[in-house]
Formats: structure tokens, C-alpha cells, sequence
């Protein structure tokens, strides 16, 4: 119990130091050794500090030929050798690329296109064949695709930027713009950086993390020490009556404890380091951000160490206090003490239960202190450890009502109902670290989504794609859709819709902002009603557009049956409303429709927006590929090249914004490891118990499906007791930290908490029913 924890800490230690993953790494991903990024590279180099040093940035996206047709990707342009650089980039093979013919990419796209240093692409608008020289990868992220070009050899038009490294000391502010020119877009290092809020929160979540660990750890290691000390009572008996007092025998307890914490911070620092030696490649897929010069944190490491021998002296003081104070007869002859102490034990644990509540509930807002709310996480966990042995005492007393392997596993449990509660911590201080985990992570992936502009599937294509592809070009790409129709929207130029009232307080919230988007006037009939609201228009809708009035499809527009439109901001005649859809709202969609005629009465100017391709199905990848494979090849082909490529997407479901961090990930990861191996083993040393029990059950006839269901339902208990209190336990510090946090919305994980939940015992009655001894125990009583 001590080994694991060690082995965790040191290779979450050993990451954290080399990866680390808080918000200021981040800045070094993006930003390189850069002190600044100035958007206009191309005024701004006149205009730095003497001694400055500084590096052309241009981003963008381009179009590659592709196995399956032409595709774009983003791509760098910029010299990747320059200090400035060093931190953005990690050069995988090869070298850099030099000159308008070579080109290093990222491993994910050479794995997408199939190539390898040497090979060709043609890459670039215009296309250009480029010999492959390097494979390299992005910092900000691994999993990204894309090019790397020298910075005189673009491959479309993009705006140059600058990195500069200012010179020590020095700081650097954009002049002011003179008659008729932009100012400079910059981003200064010492402000992309976390801010104090965020620094707060990082420094919230390592301290709250690192003061439950502790007490996980020291309930580990404790409640092994418990059973292992009542297993060795005998033996410890046998010591004091040959003439050791009380505290000599306390002394060889504690000693054990110093032995065994020497060896598992030896053994866990050691297997720590290599596991971290090992699996860099698995750590950097997880992280998505490379292993920049590796180096081992010996401090670390060490600290590590010494806190695994402190854990073990004051995990095995726990159970020295107890031993060698009882009679040397009962323990040498195996009788059983009667104890009261699950009830003072329960007692202490309704107090810290009540006061550590009190404490998250003060401390669980922005303004509480963290270190209140690490101390009430940690007390929450003693005080729902402290309340199992009076639970264990409570099911024992329903064991008459069960069949006889039930009835038997929980009356042993009772009957040795403090190492029984001991195994049950174990269980729970596992169980409420990945709870509590499960919960943060649900948390901070829950931030406020980016709301479709259309429709599901939709597919909109704006007039200058319209004009690229040509009538013939558009129908065989609506051709390579599964399209079911093709809307044009006609939408007026010089008409507005006056706000119905003022932006409400939730603006912010996405749907409210939506709503106040979409308020583009179209022109059309049956067609656009369908393309909006998904569905046949109503008989009553269609009257209404024949009568001269509007279809409104933001219910926020309207503000009674009539709608006032402006033209070159003087009201015109009001026009009779009907409102076809409520609370569904899609910016780039009209907010209402009125006929032709309607139009024309009111002498309003119609051009084309867009035309939307209404699919029958969700396109698949192979047909937006083969579509946008055309809208390339016209933008190729066009006399004036675009600067940046055009391509056509269908409109999926967003997903939350992951906010979780890569350390966050290992935690889960060494958090649910620890959960397994503590419980397994918790339940291991507690089975060891029954063993002189299974044995008189073999003596007077017991089969051994019956001993295996006894020992299953002991397992069954422990996790399953283990993983119900791990669950209240986790609850209270995840709720608290989801409070005291500015970004995590609170969701609760159904799913995982049931696998967190139902995997430890299940996986631990399964193994211990396999792996109890089909034939029958015959071992010499000692106790």
C-alpha cells in the first residue's frame, strides 16, 4: 500500500516537471522564446528597440493534393531553427526545410498522405511539387496536421507576423496610429501568461490534490498496518510475555512501519522513473504536447521518498497505539476483545462529518480559502472512514436474514469488525480520490458550447463560393452530397428590424446571443419555411406570406402581431406577423420571410446571400471531401486566386470545450490504478482472515463452491461498502472546488461514477471467488 502511492507520486512528479501542462507551458508552445507576436510583420521591424531580435511568422491554411483529391491543411511559413522558435516546434527526423521546393511536415499529415522524407507533394495555391525533408511536430498540439515552409516561400496569401525577443530589461509599446492607418495587434508574453484567477485556481487544485493524496495515503497505509498488526497479535503477544514492555513492543511495530515505507519509496521511485523513462511516447500522445528537454527531478523525487517513510511511521503508529496495552493471555489464546470503540469511532465521524461540511459549504465560493477547503476534503474523508465500523456492526446485524454463505462471510466480518473497517478504508480513500476526479472532469468540460449557425447537416454556401463554382460547377457539387434540396436565400440590403427592448442579462449565454443575431429579412416562400424550421409549412403560414405579411422564425422579434421594418432608417408599413418556431434560433438562417410581392410593395432591395444544400442524411467524410474537391479546383482555377482556400462543412452537434488539463488525465489515469490495487489488495488481507474459518468449514464438509461464495461475499462487502462511502466521501471536495472554481459548470457523470463505483467490487468478488482454494485448507490453528 505504500509502493503504489510512491510509484504515482513519482511519475506524476516526474511528469508535472517536465510537462507540467499549466497555463504558463502553454505559452511556450505558442509563443516559442518570442517576448512578443506584433500581427503586421511587415511595418513593425522598423519600429523595435535596439538589439531586438526577431523571426517571420506567417499562418494559414492551403490546399494539398491528396490521395483522395485536394484537401486543405494549415501550414507555417517561418524559420524553425531561429532561437525564437525553439519551444514550437520538435523536429522528429530530418532537418529543416530550405528554399521554394522542400517542405517539412507533421507526422500526423505524413501519416494521412502516406509519406516519408524524400518523397514529393504538390502543395501551395498555386500548386507547387515540394521533396519532403523533415517530419516535424507542432508543440500547441501533436495531433494537429500541417506544413512547414520557409518564410520567403509562402503557400497562399496570409498577413505576416512577427516574433521578437526584446532585449533584457526592455519593454515594448505600439506607437500611436497616425491619420488614416490601423494600429498594431500584438501579444505581449507577460500577458498571455495565466492570469492571478488562474494562478488561484491551479494553485487550488495542487493543493487540494496534494493534501487528499496525503490523507489517502496515510489511510492506505494505516489501515494495512491495522490488519497486518492484528494478524500479528500472536506473534506480538509471544514478545511481551518473554518480558517486553508495552512500549518495546510498540517500538517493533513502528519499526516495521519505517522498514517497509524505506523500501517502497526505494522500489516506487525507482519503478517510477523508469515507467516514466519508458512510456514518454504514451505520455506526449496523452498530453498532446511533446517532452521538451527531458530531465529527472531529483528534489522531487526525493521529497517523494521521504514522505513514503513518514507515511509509513505515521500509518503504523496508528495500529502501535493499540497493541501491547491488551491481556498477553487473550491475545496468545486467540480470544476476542470486546471493544466499544465503533461507537466513540462513529461518534468522531458524524463530528468531522458536520464540521467539514460547515467548511466546504463557507469556503466553496471564489472568494473562500483553499487551504480551509483541502483541510475540509480531508476531514470529510476521516469522518466517513470513522463511521464504518458502526456500519459494519449495523449489517452484521441483519447476517440471520440471508442464506448460510452471506450469513457467514458478514458475521465474520462483524465479529472482526475493526480490521473489517480497517480493509473498508482502504476501499474508500481509493475510491473517493477518483470520485472526486470524475466529478472535477465533468465539470470543466462543461463550458458554455458554441451554438450552430444552421441547422443540423446544413451545408451553406455564401455568394463568392456561388460565383466560384459556377451554375454547372454548383450542381455537381450538390451532385456529390446526399442533397435533398438547394435553397437560395434572397435577403434584403437596405432594410433593418428595430430592437424589440434591450439585451437581456444573460446575454452571454449562447442561445440569447444567437437569438440576437439572427435577424436577416429573406425573401421566399414554402422553401426558406422548410430550410428554417425542418419542416412542411402550415397552410396558416403560407396564407400569411400570400396576404403580405411575415413568417418569423425568432420568436424574439416579435412583439405583438405586427412588425415595423426600417428602410435607410425611417420606419415603413407594418406587416402582419406569424410566428413559425419558438426558442430555436440559428444566426446565419433569416429571422423572417416575407413573399416577393411583399417586396416590391414596400420597394425593398433583394440581392443573393447564400444558398444552403438541405441534406436528407448527415454527409459522409468521403462526399464532403469529393465536394470540396471541386470547390478547390475552382479556386485553383479562378483568375484571381484567393488568398485563403474556401471549403464546405456540414453543421455537426458541438461539443462542450474541453477545459481539463493533461495533468488532470494522469491523475484519472494513476487514480483509477490506485482505486484497483488498493481495493484488490484491501480485500486480499482481509480474505487471509477467514482462512482458519474455511478451514473448519472444509473439516465438517464444506464444498468448495460454498467456501468460494464465502469468501465472495466478504469481498462483496468490503468494496462494496468501500466504494459506497469512497462515493460520499468524493462528493463533498469536488462540489467545493466546482464552486471556489470561476470555470466549471457543475454536471454530474452518471456513467462514470457507476463505473467507479461498480468496478471495484465487482472485479474484486470475481478474483476472489476464482482464486479461494478448491481443495480443502488444512492449516495448524495458531489463534
Amino acid at each position: 500500500m505504500l509502493f503504489v502511492p510512491a510509484y504515482a507520486a513519482t511519475v506524476l512528479a516526474a511528469s508535472w516537471a517536465n510537462l507540467s501542462s499549466t497555463s504558463a507551458q502553454e505559452v511556450t508552445f505558442s509563443m516559442g522564446q518570442a517576448d512578443l507576436i506584433i500581427a503586421d510583420g511587415t511595418r513593425s521591424s522598423a519600429i523595435l528597440p535596439s538589439g531586438s531580435r526577431s523571426v517571420l511568422l506567417i499562418q494559414g491554411r492551403t490546399v494539398v493534393a491528396a490521395p483522395v483529391g485536394l484537401i486543405t491543411h494549415e501550414y507555417e511559413a517561418t524559420d524553425i531553427e531561429d532561437p525564437l522558435n525553439r519551444g514550437r516546434y520538435v523536429m522528429r527526423t530530418g532537418r529543416a526545410p530550405q528554399g521554394v521546393a522542400e517542405v517539412a511536415m507533421t507526422r500526423t499529415l505524413a501519416r494521412e498522405l502516406d509519406v516519408r522524407p524524400g518523397d514529393q507533394v504538390v502543395a501551395g495555391m498555386p500548386q507547387r511539387r515540394l521533396t519532403v525533408v523533415g517530419l516535424i511536430d507542432w508543440s500547441r498540439s501533436l495531433s494537429q496536421a500541417g506544413l512547414i515552409v520557409p518564410s520567403d516561400a509562402p503557400l497562399s496569401g496570409a498577413r505576416p507576423r512577427l516574433l521578437v525577443g526584446l532585449p533584457t530589461g526592455q519593454r515594448w509599446l505600439p506607437p500611436e496610429p497616425g491619420p488614416g492607418r490601423n494600429g498594431f495587434g500584438y501579444v505581449d508574453r507577460r500577458e498571455a501568461g495565466p492570469t492571478a484567477v488562474e494562478k488561484a485556481v491551479e494553485a487550488a487544485a495542487f493543493l487540494l490534490v496534494t493534501t487528499f493524496a496525503g490523507a489517502q495515503a496515510v489511510l492506505l497505509a494505516g489501515a494495512t498496518f491495522v490488519v497486518g498488526a492484528r494478524r500479528q497479535r500472536r506473534d506480538l503477544a509471544m514478545v511481551a510475555a518473554v518480558g517486553a514492555t508495552g512500549h518495546q513492543v510498540r517500538r517493533i511495530v513502528l519499526a516495521g512501519g519505517l522498514l517497509l515505507g524505506a523500501a517502497a519509496a526505494i522500489a516506487g521511485a525507482g519503478a517510477g522513473l523508469l515507467t516514466f523513462a519508458l512510456a514518454g511516447p504514451l505520455i506526449e500522445t496523452i498530453a498532446d504536447h511533446p517532452l521538451i528537454d527531458v530531465t529527472m527531478p531529483l528534489p522531487a523525487v526525493a521529497g517523494v521518498a521521504v514522505l513514503t517513510i513518514a507515511v509509513g511511521v505515521i500509518a503504523a503508529s496508528i495500529p502501535a497505539r493499540t497493541v501491547g496495552g491488551g491481556p498477553i493471555r487473550g491475545d496468545l489464546g486467540g480470544q476476542r476483545t470486546r471493544s466499544r470503540l465503533d461507537l466513540a469511532s462513529l461518534l468522531a465521524g458524524v463530528v468531522l462529518l458536520g464540521a467539514s461540511t460547515g467548511v466546504l459549504l463557507i469556503t466553496g465560493n471564489p472568494d473562500g480559502r483553499i487551504e480551509l477547503l483541502a483541510l475540509g476534503g480531508v476531514a470529510q474523508l476521516l469522518g466517513v472512514v470513522a463511521c464504518a465500523p458502526a456500519l459494519i456492526r449495523f449489517v452484521g446485524g441483519v447476517a440471520s436474514r440471508l442464506p448460510l454463505s452471506s450469513r457467514l462471510a458478514l458475521r465474520h466480518s462483524a465479529r472482526h469488525r475493526l480490521r473489517t473497517a480497517a480493509a473498508i478504508a482502504v476501499v474508500t480513500a481509493a475510491t473517493a480520490g477518483s470520485v472526486s476526479l470524475a466529478i472535477v472532469g465533468a465539470a470543466r468540460s462543461e463550458a458554455p458550447t458554441e451554438h450552430p449557425r444552421i441547422r443540423l447537416g446544413q451545408i451553406w454556401l455564401d455568394a463568392q463560393t456561388l460565383q466560384l463554382l459556377g451554375q454547372d460547377g454548383l450542381y455537381r457539387f450538390t451532385a456529390a452530397l446526399p442533397t435533398r434540396r438547394l435553397v437560395t436565400i434572397q435577403t434584403t440590403t437596405d432594410t433593418s428590424l428595430p430592437l424589440t427592448g434591450p439585451p437581456p442579462d444573460g446575454a452571454a449565454d449562447p442561445t440569447l446571443i444567437a437569438a440576437l443575431e439572427q435577424r436577416t429579412i429573406a425573401v421566399g416562400g414554402a422553401d426558406v419555411i422548410q430550410l428554417v424550421t425542418g419542416r412542411t409549412p402550415s397552410a396558416q403560414e403560407l396564407q400569411t406570406l400570400v396576404d403580405g405579411g411575415a413568417v418569423i422564425f425568432n420568436d424574439t422579434l416579435a412583439s405583438g402581431t405586427r412588425i415595423t421594418l426600417t428602410k435607410d432608417g425611417k420606419p415603413l408599413p407594418a406587416v402582419r406577423t406569424l410566428v413559425a418556431a419558438r426558442g430555436v434560433y440559428y444566426p446565419q438562417l433569416p429571422g423572417l420571410v416575407i413573399s416577393e410581392a411583399t417586396a416590391k410593395r414596400l420597394n425593398l432591395t433583394v440581392a443573393t446571400q447564400a444558398a444552403v444544400i438541405d441534406p436528407y442524411r448527415l454527409p459522409r467524410p468521403e462526399e464532403l471531401t469529393a465536394a470540396n474537391d471541386l470547390l478547390l479546383h475552382a479556386q485553383l482555377n479562378a483568375r484571381q486566386p484567393l488568398e485563403q482556400p474556401i471549403t464546405a462543412a456540414a453543421t455537426l452537434a458541438f461539443a462542450a470545450k474541453q477545459q481539463s488539463t493533461t495533468m488532470f488525465y494522469l491523475l484519472a489515469v494513476v487514480s483509477a490504478i490506485v482505486t484497483l490495487v488498493a481495493s484488490t489488495v484491501a480485500v486480499g488481507l482481509a480474505s487471509v482472515e477467514l482462512r482458519p474459518d474455511l478451514a473448519t468449514m472444509s473439516a465438517v464438509g464444506a464444498t468448495p463452491q460454498t467456501r468460494r461464495r464465502i469468501t465472495a461475499n466478504q469481498s462483496a462487502l468490503i468494496a462494496g461498502l468501500g466504494a459506497l462511502l469512497g462515493l460520499v466521501a468524493g462528493i463533498g471536495p469536488a462540489a467545493a472546488y466546482i464552486s471556489y472554481s470561476t470555470n466549471a459548470h457543475w454536471h454530474t457523470p452518471w456513467l462514470v461514477l457507476l463505473v467507479i463505483v461498480a468496478t471495484p467490487p465487482a472485479l474484486t468478488t470475481v478474483l476472489t471467488g476464482l482464486l479461494t482454494q478448491g481443495k480443502p485448507l488444512l492449516i495448524r490453528r495458531t489463534n
